[in-house]
């Protein structure tokens, strides 16, 4: 555990976000209901999508849940399997927080087909007046690409700027505290005009994000088991990354990218979902708890505090190998203003 602190901490010290997502939307409500087929799965799916206004636009998928059971976690076998491969056979202690649980969704729900861009929050930015916690504070955490070092938190490292190379406004949003998230989320909400009923507009739980993770998987992944494939899906440490960052972990095939990837650039899972593996850290809405303790409604949300405030990332990042980019890896990190180079998020909506 205080391994991946310390990676997040110093590495995630050089994210970068952003997106646009471009998308006409004729007039009408906002947000709108759409049927359109996404051309790398060549499968129709529902949309919501909203106007952010300049142009600029978010997309979420619809997720047939409700009433729907999957395990959420890892069985033992799948962390035994981990722990032999990636932390040569010392089991840490947070891999326990993965213990699988049978969960039954109450309703259906839509997510981001994306993670949020720099692009999408900075409307979010302007349209608000919002300042962030890093931008309030003492800073993010960025690259040096002078000094050729991860660094932060430092004044000069907000979502603005995080350093890294290229960075673009279809990278993901990252340097952003969970309240950040949330305010975005309240401010996206308000856009809703009424027409299309939303009883919420939020971050996922965990529950929600791991199911729309998983796609129908019981695997690793959202393809099955093979770390090598990972290349076609996520951007993790790979071969890109090794060539600059030595990793004797990382897998052999290429993603292409070294830091975070501008979004949507790999193959979706089966539910039409981009980047749930890799790329950027996402924070979750509820808090940190035992599955077991999962209330029955609400799609699972832990609503009640266990004795832990600490809120959970998902998903893993650009930096990091395959046994902390998989479907059930929870990050649990401090309380406060958490914010993370590589880590930032996507947007549920519960009709």
């Amino acid at each position: 555990m205080k391994t991946t602190i310390f990676l997040t901490a110093v590495v995630t010290a050089a994210l970068f976000g952003i997106s646009s997502e471009s998308q006409t939307c004729a007039d009408g409500p906002n947000p709108r209901l759409a049927n359109t087929r996404d051309a790398k799965l060549d499968k129709e799916f529902e949309y919501l999508i909203f106007d952010l206004g300049k142009g600029i636009y978010l997309k979420l998928v619809k997720v047939s849940a409700k009433g729907k059971s999957f395990i959420i976690g890892s069985s033992k076998s799948e962390q035994e399997a981990v722990v032999k491969k990636h932390f040569d056979g010392k089991r840490p202690d947070w891999i326990d927080f993965e213990a699988d649980h049978s969960v039954t969704l109450t309703d259906d729900y839509f997510i981001g087909q994306r993670e949020v861009t720099r692009g999408q929050f900075r409307r979010f930015v302007e349209d608000a007046g919002y300042t962030t916690d890093a931008e309030q504070s003492e800073g993010g955490y960025g690259w040096n690409e002078e000094l050729k070092k991860f660094e932060g938190r430092d004044k000069k490292y907000s979502w603005k700027n995080t350093g890294a190379p290229g960075q673009s406004e279809e990278h993901p949003v990252t340097n952003v505290s969970r309240a950040d998230a949330r305010k975005f989320c309240e401010w996206l909400a308000k856009k809703a005009d009424g027409k299309v009923r939303l009883r919420e507009v939020r971050l996922p739980g965990e529950a929600e994000w791991e199911f729309a993770c998983r796609a129908g998987s019981t695997g690793r992944f959202c393809f099955g088991d093979d770390e090598e494939k990972l290349a076609e899906y996520a951007n993790v440490a790979d071969a890109t990354w090794n060539e600059k960052f030595p990793n004797p972990k990382a897998i052999k095939a290429k993603d292409g990218h070294v830091f975070a990837a501008p979004v949507g650039q790999f193959k979706p899972n089966e539910f039409g979902l981009y980047d749930m593996h890799g790329n950027v850290w996402e924070w979750c809405e509820d808090f940190f708890g035992k599955y077991s303790a999962l209330p029955k409604d609400r799609n699972g949300i832990q609503k009640k505090n266990q004795g832990q405030l600490r809120p959970v990332l998902r998903g893993g990042a650009w930096y990091l190998n395959p046994g902390s980019c998989r479907s059930a890896n929870r990050y649990i990190v401090g309380v406060g203003s958490s914010r993370y180079g590589a880590a930032g998020f996507r947007v549920v909506a519960v009709p």
